[in-house]
């Protein structure tokens, strides 16, 4: 990681500026010492809310901006806290002496001392200041210092935004604050570091671990744990925080507001795929799910990690906060939680009314198989285009077997519906016409030519190309899909090695293909051996698998 900033400017006030550029005017900021406003505040609003910390944890503290949200934040160098002499400035650039303001805190040493002399300093200049420390965080709970301030941090600085602009004063802000922070619990997990603003990670996880209650500020975590897979991992971080705001001594249907955030190097894709694991761990325990929100609000720099906070709404006089529209570019925007509709899984065309034929021992054992597949298809496949060969084959062998099939003579006809029903992209659908040509002819050669002829129709490839063509037509050359047929298909598939590609993505990339076989002619190779082992072709010394390294 590099910084593109010019060295006369800290990294932060640069960012700042991006900040106010983007937000349509509603942000100001100042580059000494530095900090941001809200250029439009709400006419009802009383009482200033002031935050801050440590820069690398955008959007929080200054995307939090605007009417609904904060109305100054000030930022410190990359996890360090920001001086109190910047605090002060701050306050006294929005506010008058006399006016009431509200410090919001994160648990962290250096924010805790520096906020504290900040406080003493506006009083003693005629500001009526209040300050609420957030302590949420499970991951250190027993330290000596406290638990540390995460996610609840905006939680708290949604709902009292909204409070703030229904007009209430320090006390009644105070009291919400420090009511709704007691009922709230953060825990975090990474895979991978953050990278240093140097260069270089912030320290290691071996593969296979995880961080178990990381920090926010590229601290590792007291443990580190086997990664046991998404769902089992939320369902241990949502009983964790259950247990710890005594769900088991809650009403029965006890709701919470949980919010799931990414710590800066986890995808959206991935972020609502945890939301979906969180609310399912959730019902299993008998709590309801009163909002959920999910997407990056409090990051590590580039963190591989996520936190999950949950607060337990069982004051539900707060929730209306919660949900209320606000204009801050960066705070989540809650609505109430509803029940998901999910229509259920689609009929297959197996001829079974459940969609689901008979079990098949050789469709369960190909799926297995595959699945050992999926990592080094993928990694042979980022070489030369998006990485998701292995995972699609595996993909389509799978839903194959979850399809199952009345008899032996079903197993291709499954195979084949799965991928031309199921999978996208261009491989799914191309390997459905060979296995459906193949299930036509069983074995012999003609499905393997007719299966040639299909793919050329549709996707328009001729050998040499660099596709699954260059394993398919050596094969279709012979009278049978036999030891002959799929020694060939491996032999045309490695010989792609030396090819530069003609069709797809590996297209795009000329030379720096060479070295490494097409993806799709590797696992063209595979399936026709997989097709030939099972009627029984003598396939000893053929070695399919051997194409990926």
């Amino acid at each position: 990681m590099t910084t593109p900033f010019s060295p006369d400017q800290a990294p932060h006030a640069e960012a700042l500026h991006g900040l106010a550029l983007t937000a349509g005017g509603g942000i100001g900021y100042s580059t000494d010492p530095v900090f941001a406003w809200n250029r439009w505040p709400a006419e009802g609003r009383r009482v200033w809310l002031v935050s801050g910390g440590g820069a690398g944890h955008e959007p929080m503290h200054a995307g939090f901006l605007g009417e609904g949200g904060l109305d100054v934040a000030v930022p410190g160098e990359v996890f360090t806290s920001p001086h109190n002499g910047q605090v002060v400035a701050a306050v006294e650039h929005v506010a008058e002496p006399g006016a009431e303001v509200l410090l919001i805190v994160k648990n962290y040493t250096g924010d805790v001392i520096n906020f504290a002399i900040a406080r003493e300093r506006l009083e003693a200049k005629g500001y009526s200041v209040g300050t609420l420390v957030v302590d949420d965080d499970l991951g250190s709970e027993g330290a000596e210092a406290g638990r540390r301030g995460t996610g609840a941090t905006v939680v708290l600085e949604k709902i009292l935004g909204a409070a703030a602009d229904a007009g209430q004063g320090l006390g009644e802000l105070l009291e919400l604050g420090r009511r709704v922070g007691a009922r709230t619990r953060s825990l975090a997990v990474a895979r991978a570091a953050h990278t240093r603003p140097g260069g270089g990670e912030g320290f290691e996880v071996e593969q296979g671990s995880l961080e178990y209650g990381v920090g926010i500020h590229g601290e590792t975590a007291a443990e580190t744990i086997a990664d046991p897979g998404v769902e089992q991992l939320v369902g241990r971080m949502v009983d964790e925080l259950l247990d710890s705001l005594g769900h088991e001594d809650a009403p029965a249907g006890a709701d919470y507001v949980v919010m799931v955030n990414g710590l800066g190097g986890v995808s959206n894709l991935e972020l609502s795929h945890i939301a979906a694991q969180a609310a399912a761990a959730l019902r299993g325990r008998g709590a309801e799910l009163a909002s959920l929100v999910a997407g990056t609000y409090i990051s590590a720099l580039d963190m591989r990690g996520f936190s999950l906070t949950l607060t337990a709404a069982d004051d539900a006089a707060w929730v209306g906060y919660w949900i209320a529209p606000h204009a801050a570019p960066g705070l989540p925007h809650p609505r109430i939680a509803e029940a998901a509709e999910d229509t259920g899984p689609r009929s297959a065309n197996t001829g079974h009314e459940d969609g689901k034929g008979a079990s098949s021992q050789w469709l369960d054992a190909l799926a297995e198989r595959f699945e050992g597949y999926r990592e080094p298809l993928n990694a042979l496949d980022q070489r030369s285009g998006d990485g998701d060969m292995g995972t699609n084959l595996s993909h389509g062998v799978r839903r194959a077997a979850e399809r199952g099939a009345a008899s032996p003579d079903e197993e291709l006809d499954a195979l084949a519906s799965a991928f031309l029903d199921e999978v996208g992209g261009s491989s799914g659908p191309l390997f459905g016409l060979v296995l459906s040509e193949l299930a036509r002819a069983e074995r012999r050669g003609e499905g393997v030519r007719a299966g040639l002829e299909a793919v050329q129709r549709v996707g328009g490839a001729k050998p040499g190309d660099r596709t699954m063509l260059d394993a398919l037509a050596p094969a279709a050359e012979h009278e049978e899909l036999d030891a002959a047929a799929v020694r060939a298909a491996v032999e045309g598939a490695a010989s792609t090695k030396d090819l530069r590609g003609r069709r797809g993505r590996a297209s795009y990339l000329g030379e720096r293909v060479l070295g490494a076989p097409d993806p799709g002619a590797v696992a063209m190779a595979l399936v026709l051996h997989a097709v030939a082992e099972r009627d029984g072709v003598d396939l000893e010394g053929v070695d399919a698998a051997g194409l990926l390294g």
